[in-house]
């Protein structure tokens, strides 16, 4: 929880699980969080303070090229990782910091709702991992390189439904 106060203390202004837009987070893993903050509230005058929107860079191994530019990247992201979903939970298992930024090992389930790699809704309930490397420079993401397990949820996705 962050407070803070710019008068008298009955002008206290709090503010839970965000960072106030004039300090810099101490940390690569603050930086991160927040901008996880940001992408799950849908928060996009957030994510735009810890991300240097127009020199981010990304790529999505086996989705993506390369692509320049935040809104490019978020659209790329939503369009492949989020639209084909229901009910997507991202849970954060490993998270290891260097001076240049994060690496983050997620487990991700969801319902497949859309059409993903080819493959019409299923209604199946499917689990996958999912890496990123985030590049962090001068207190903002530049970069990520992600890797969302594809050959696992492919697997899940056409496996004969056992008939039990």
């Amino acid at each position: 929880m962050l407070i803070i106060s710019e008068g008298p203390i009955s002008d206290k202004v709090k503010q839970e699980d965000r960072m106030e837009t004039d300090i810099q987070p101490a940390s690569p893993t603050d930086v991160f969080q927040e901008w996880q903050r940001c992408l799950a509230a849908n928060d996009q005058d957030g994510a735009a303070k810890v991300v240097d929107v127009e020199a981010y860079t990304e790529i999505c191994l086996g989705l993506t090229d390369w692509t320049t530019g935040y809104e490019a990247a978020a659209a790329n992201f939503y369009r492949n990782l989020v639209a084909p979903w229901s009910d997507m939970t991202f849970t954060i298992e490993d998270l290891t910091e260097s001076a240049e930024g994060v690496t983050a090992r997620s487990h991700v389930t969801a319902t497949h709702a859309g059409e993903f790699l080819g493959i019409a809704p299923t209604g199946r309930h499917v689990e996958w991992d999912h890496v990123a490397i985030v590049k962090i420079k001068d207190g903002r993401v530049v970069g990520q390189w992600a890797q969302p397990d594809l050959w696992g949820i492919y697997g899940q996705l056409t496996r004969e439904q056992d008939e039990s």
